[in-house]
């Protein structure tokens, strides 16, 4: 015992000694794996140690970071893949240069495109691009085959390298944040739950922040989760409890969504409709407390008996059909709310508490593991094809001073600017700055450097620099200033070198340039605009019905979610100097309505698979104008003018007309054969299609506040 306490004692003050800041944390981890992956291999005498060095660099600036070794060794078995396919090539080519290029130029292509559609940790597909490219020794046959090895074997030990320092030093811990994702969750739920407890029913207008922060916490953990569940190790142990957790979030999302409905103009008093009502609030304030209370580590959760709701039928027969529709969804929504919470407490007690044998409830099946039909992706695989082609004239024609590492880096680079924040002038800027410091160094200060520790230090710190100040890919330009310098152990100092390496490195930047605008466009403002027509015809694709089901919704809502994320990514970014008529705060207000419609589809989903047995609801599907809802998503993709888009009813001939519908198709039904359940469920459905038609109005209102016109007339 009085060992083991010493022990205690020193892991404590070792984590009271670590930096707190994960941005610093982030940066120096990275940044000694670089300067290891430069150092060990000149030590030890082995060639390339750029290409080691090259390859930490990528993993850090695209790669996710976890504590398990098997994304390591995933991305090893990517590099020997690209290795034997590029060595391969080689040898079926050895005199025929252009067949080889064009078979690299489509494997290459083909790998890009592979980067982009897969959903999780896709610097596997980026490291066999690489390596495909990096094997060839410029046409050279003679030791073509030994270059080929040297360079795959030293993305090996980079591979390697990266890995064992990102899971000893400081190691992120994929469970740790997927409980503080689950948490944050959670918390935006209860404080939805709130909201509905302190006023029954949204007042007209409010809510609309509450519920785009609530899909935003609970798109941000499943996509988390769709992302490492099969990839760390401390996940897959409990993958029941995970997946009984994103299942239950889930639902609660879709019931509290389904129950907070913005726009409605008069209140309901759902205590003189529903008996034990406010016993039953009351109760639910307590299970959300207990969940709340469990994910801080304050215990189990402990979740008591549960609270039935009674319907007052001499109240509901008096009541209109709307207000009917609002009660049974109020009902509906809390009394799931009951069942679901106790599945998630007893989820997360056994996740934190090991509480004995788990059985798991009906999993959410997470987020796709390739998007496929991503517009997007698909022209980031046709711009890197066009791209390698046009860097290799170049190379054959000039012969720059880099040789055929030009056309790699040209290629290599266009996923890190094809569709993402890095702009040309961005571009311009990292270059530069990334220069400023390398030649001064290559000149003024690698010269005085004598031994290896020095060399070691200036690594870490041109590193350290790169990876704190500069985050994600752009990182990368900033750093591609320290392969300027051509560090090996035998320095043979060349101005004339070093500035042509320069000159080779801002002709890279000319080509990302250049690729950015062919053949395919890269502005913010036309992008926006394609986005938004894109979203609203795979709304009206989700939302008309046809007897024969030709479109797969799942598919569609998971090409919706991708959508609105490139929205809330493009539209910030629209220059509003250049294009003045648009407001950020009506793009802003816009991209929020869509996401409201995005989250209102899915919840509709979540309820018509549980209904879809309905007889009631079956026979009104076939009686209602279900292309209208479609038509309105029609009409906002196709429509850029900045008028109203079409005449929207306003609330009140929508409320008689919906009454005199429902009265004429309920009269004609015998409502004796249909059970409490089945009618309650009706009403649901029909409060949920209410929902979704008050969100196209929504974006609707927004879209007329934006001037389309003024973004479609400038093509670059």
């Amino acid at each position: 015992m009085g060992a083991v306490q010493p022990a205690q004692e020193e892991a404590a003050d070792l984590a009271a000694a670590a930096p707190q800041n994960p941005r610093l944390r982030y940066a120096i981890k990275t940044a000694l794996a670089l300067m290891l992956a430069y150092m060990l291999p000149m030590a030890l005498g082995w060639p390339q140690p750029q290409t080691a060095a090259t390859t930490v660099m990528l993993i850090a600036a695209t790669g996710m970071v976890s504590e398990s070794l098997q994304k390591g060794v995933l991305r090893v078995i990517g590099t020997l893949i690209g290795a034997i396919v590029g060595l391969t090539l080689i040898a079926l080519f050895p005199q025929d240069r252009m067949l080889y290029l064009a078979c690299v130029s489509v494997l290459v292509a083909l790998c890009i495109y592979l980067y982009n559609v897969y959903q999780g940790d896709s610097t596997v597909f980026m490291l066999s691009a690489v390596v495909i490219m990096m094997v060839f020794n410029g046409g050279d046959a003679e030791g073509a085959f030994i270059y080929g090895v040297d360079r795959a074997f030293m993305t090996v030990f980079g591979v390697l390298v990266y890995t064992i320092v990102a899971s000893t030093v400081w190691p992120v811990k994929v469970a740790d944040n997927s409980r503080q994702l689950a948490q944050a969750a959670t918390t935006q739920l209860r404080a939805q739950f709130e909201r509905l407890l302190h006023k029954d029913l949204p007042q007209e207008g409010a809510d609309e922040d509450a519920l785009a922060q609530l899909l935003v916490a609970t798109d941000a953990f499943h996509e988390h989760l769709g992302k490492i569940r099969d990839d760390a190790d401390s996940v897959k142990a409990y993958l029941p409890e995970w997946n009984t957790i994103a299942y239950c979030l889930e639902q609660i999302q879709a019931a509290l969504v389904s129950a907070s409905r913005p726009g409605v103009e008069r209140q309901v008093e759902f205590r003189r409709f529903l008996d034990h009502y406010d016993e039953l609030l009351k109760h639910l304030s307590r299970q959300f407390s207990a969940v709340g209370d469990a994910w801080q580590g304050d215990g189990a959760a402990t979740i008591g008996p549960d609270v039935e709701l009674g319907f007052r039928m001499e109240y509901l027969a008096q009541a209109s059909h709307r207000t009917v529709a609002q009660v049974a969804t109020r009902a509906d929504a809390m009394e799931s709310l009951q069942a679901l919470l106790r599945q998630l407490a007893g989820a997360i007690n056994s996740l934190l508490y090991d509480e004995g044998r788990f059985e798991a409830a009906t999993a959410r099946q997470g987020s796709p593991r390739f998007l496929w039909l991503d517009r997007e992706s698909i022209k980031t695989g046709i711009r890197a094809f066009t791209t390698f082609w046009v860097a290799t004239a170049i190379w054959i024609e000039f012969n720059p001073p880099m040789g055929f590492m030009f056309v790699t880096l040209c290629t290599a680079l266009i996923p890190l600017v094809s569709y993402t924040p890095v702009t040309p002038k961005l571009l311009i800027i990292l270059f530069s700055i990334g220069f400023a410091f390398a030649v001064p160094a290559y000149v003024f200060l690698l010269p005085l450097l004598t031994h290896w520790i020095e060399l070691a230090l200036f690594i870490f710190l041109y590193a350290f620099i790169g990876f704190f100040v500069f985050q994600g890919p752009i990182s990368i330009f900033f750093l591609l200033g320290l392969f300027t310098l051509g560090i090996q152990n035998t320095m043979n100092y060349n101005v004339n070198v070093i500035l042509l390496v320069v000159l080779s490195f801002y002709m890279v930047c000319a080509m990302q340039i250049i690729s950015t605008t062919f053949p395919f466009t890269s502005n913010r403002a036309r992008l926006f605009q394609t986005l938004r027509k894109r979203f609203f015809n795979n709304c009206a694709a989700i939302l008309i019905r046809k007897k024969r089901r030709l479109v797969n919704n799942e598919k569609r809502l998971n090409i919706g979610d991708a959508l609105i994320a490139k929205m809330q990514t493009w539209g910030p970014m629209i220059d509003h100097g250049y294009y003045k008529e648009v407001s950020p705060e009506a793009i802003a207000k816009f991209t929020q309505a869509c996401d409201l419609l995005q989250g209102q589809l899915k919840v509709a989903k979540i309820r018509n698979e549980q209904a879809k047995k309905n007889p009631l609801i079956l026979r009104a599907s076939r009686k209602s104008n279900d292309s209208f809802m479609s038509h309105l998503c029609t009409a906002l993709a196709h429509d850029e003018t900045a008028e109203p888009l079409l005449p929207i009813e306003d609330t009140s001939r929508v409320s008689v007309n919906v009454e005199k519908r429902l009265d004429e198709f309920l009269s004609s039904q015998d409502l004796a054969q249909y059970t409490t359940h089945e009618l309650a469920q009706f009403y649901v459905y029909l409060n949920l299609q209410g929902m979704i038609y008050q969100s196209i109005v929504r974006c609707q209102q927004a879209s007329a506040a934006l001037n389309w016109q003024s973004l479609t007339a400038h093509r670059f």
